[in-house]
């Protein structure tokens, strides 16, 4: 049975950087990128992975492999973790486009990108034990973290955001609220 999902988007791109949808075009990870994640993966560098799975796209493999090698590990490649599929006349172009917010852009509903990312859950937790990393992107992230806070996982009930005593949450209010961290405290690492 999976224990954790260490849920990362790939590392900063100059796509990114230039706010151009790269969709699956190959943008390497930039210095910046590179440096974030060579950060997370030492911060759980101690923890035992038992697998590392990646979107297909160029970006994401390069993320997952410097979070793989702390561990010895290999990455597995899951299409349905790929970038949300953006229709062509708009990919590799100045505008960055969201599923949520601009839909008519993508060629598949958001409930489509829903649906994938449920099932990229459920192939996970039949192919593995223990701790696993998933790198994708930020529209596939946000659709497998709603799958889980609305439960669509799993057929048990349960509390998604609950709090541990002494822990920290963060929300960003200027402009639209975003959660920047949940329930970050001190036994966190300890616990996985």
């Amino acid at each position: 049975m999976t224990d954790n999902l260490f849920i990362v988007r790939h590392g900063e791109t100059e796509a990114n950087k230039k706010d151009i949808d790269a969709g699956p075009l190959d943008y390497p990870l930039n210095k910046k990128g590179i440096k974030e994640v060579s950060f997370i993966a030492k911060a759980i560098s101690r923890i035992k992975i038992n697998a590392v799975y990646s979107s297909p796209v160029f970006r994401a493999v390069e993320t997952a492999q410097i979070l793989a090698h702390p561990h010895r590990l290999r990455v597995k490649i899951l299409e349905e973790l790929t970038e949300a599929k953006l229709k062509p006349e708009f990919v590799g172009k100045k505008g960055r486009h969201h599923i949520l917010t601009d839909p008519e852009a993508f060629e598949e509903t958001y409930s489509d990108l829903l649906e994938r990312t449920i099932k990229s859950i459920e192939i996970v937790k039949r192919e593995v034990e223990g701790n696993v990393i998933m790198v994708s992107h930020g529209d596939v992230i946000a659709a497998m973290l709603e799958g889980v806070v609305e439960r669509r996982v799993g057929s048990e009930r349960y509390y998604v955001l609950h709090p541990e005593p002494a822990a920290l949450s963060i929300v960003e209010v200027k402009g639209r609220p975003f959660l920047i961290l949940f329930n970050y405290h001190r036994k966190l690492l300890s616990k996985l």
